[in-house]
């Protein structure tokens, strides 16, 4: 079990488990997402953590600011504001919102100062953070997420498994485009 990960008896649920399950699945899969995520940095030199492989595909560090800058949103913030996000980093900037504003606008300083590792360790933070967030305000599954029209809290979780997911498995084509070879994958 990778760690920080949910335990079989309910440790970190935070939820009510009656009335709240799917909530409980969705973020047990986001923890093991974030594992993931993990294993795709390892062995990552800093030299590539800001690197594109073409002038048309995002850096590592960008879809981890990606990755980041949508678990605070959803889950730390009031709608698509980040003024009303709950967690700060360098990680949730607007550059990192979608991928024509990434393209459009170049890491910046603080940005190109951070490694692999502090990539991946304010990514965790961020991901932490956002879900205790989340735990704390306990949203029914089935309320409307604001901002975000047709949504509920539910099918924004579940989407956001989905979205990490996909995005950590750029990550690991990204280095392979960059000639590295991520060791478990």
């Amino acid at each position: 079990m990778p760690p920080g990960a949910l335990t079989r008896n309910g440790a970190h649920s935070g939820m009510d488990d009656g009335r709240r399950p799917m909530h409980q699945a969705y973020l047990d899969s986001l923890e093991l997402g974030l594992f993931e995520a993990g294993e795709a940095f390892k062995g990552l030199a800093d030299a590539n953590v800001w690197r594109r492989p073409a002038p048309n595909l995002l850096s590592v560090g960008e879809l981890a600011g990606h990755m980041a800058y949508w678990q605070a949103i959803r889950l730390a913030g009031e709608g698509e504001d980040p003024a009303k996000c709950r967690v700060s980093s360098p990680l949730v900037d607007t550059r990192f919102r979608c991928y024509d504003a990434t393209l459009a606008a170049a890491p910046g300083e603080r940005h190109l100062a951070m490694g692999a590792e502090d990539v991946l360790a304010e990514l965790t933070r961020v991901h932490r953070e956002s879900v205790a967030h989340f735990r704390a305000r306990n949203p029914d599954p089935e309320s409307p997420v604001p901002g975000l029209p047709g949504w509920t809290y539910g099918e924004q979780l579940k989407y956001l498994v989905f979205h990490n997911a996909y995005h950590t498995g750029q990550i690991y084509s990204v280095r392979h485009l960059l000639g590295e070879h991520p060791p478990d994958n």
